[in-house]
């Protein structure tokens, strides 16, 4: 994996920020979110929960690859891509960092001009500071197990996990 000019990992967002919208609806990207020269390109969609997703544009259109055969001789994928296509924004960085987000997109998340920002890893998260808490016990031992079925390593990244998670 490259590292950028941050030092993160490319493609990877790890870590949680609270962030303020500026009255232009920006927010600024991590420093390690960003593409070291300055072209940062993300798709934002609807996710569950009251919350919005960013995603790479690289991810995005591996999605869009993979379901896009399905999607021509199943209506109710066809419907789910309208759905997709209808809702989602294209959202480029400026060159201090900054996107503009859509108000509608972020009304219809209950996101005000508090948010979160959540590295899930392969996307950014956003939401409401009051629409996301860290998991309980339980919750978090479903998380590390879906990680272990998920590496088929027999439990060893999500006993890696849980002992980083517990400190």
């Amino acid at each position: 994996m490259k590292k950028n000019a941050g030092g993160a990992f490319k493609g990877l967002f790890l870590g949680e920020y609270d962030h303020t919208l500026d009255p232009q609806g920006r927010l600024t990207l991590p420093k390690d979110w960003r593409n070291a020269d300055g072209e940062t390109a993300l798709v934002m969609i609807p996710a569950r929960d009251r919350a919005l997703l960013l995603l790479p544009v690289a991810v995005f259109l591996e999605f869009v690859d993979r379901a896009r055969k399905f999607a021509i001789a199943n209506a109710k994928l066809q419907a789910a891509f309208a759905y997709l296509g209808s809702r989602s924004r294209e959202c480029r960085c400026d060159k201090q960092g900054r996107i503009a987000l859509d108000r509608k997109m972020l009304e219809s998340a209950g996101i005000g001009s508090q948010l979160k920002l959540i590295g899930a890893v392969t996307h950014i998260r956003l939401c409401a500071p009051e629409n996301w808490q860290l998991p309980d016990d339980a919750a978090a031992a479903e998380y590390l197990n879906e990680i272990d079925r998920l590496s088929g390593d027999d439990g060893a990244l999500g006993s890696l996990l849980e002992g980083i998670l517990k400190k």
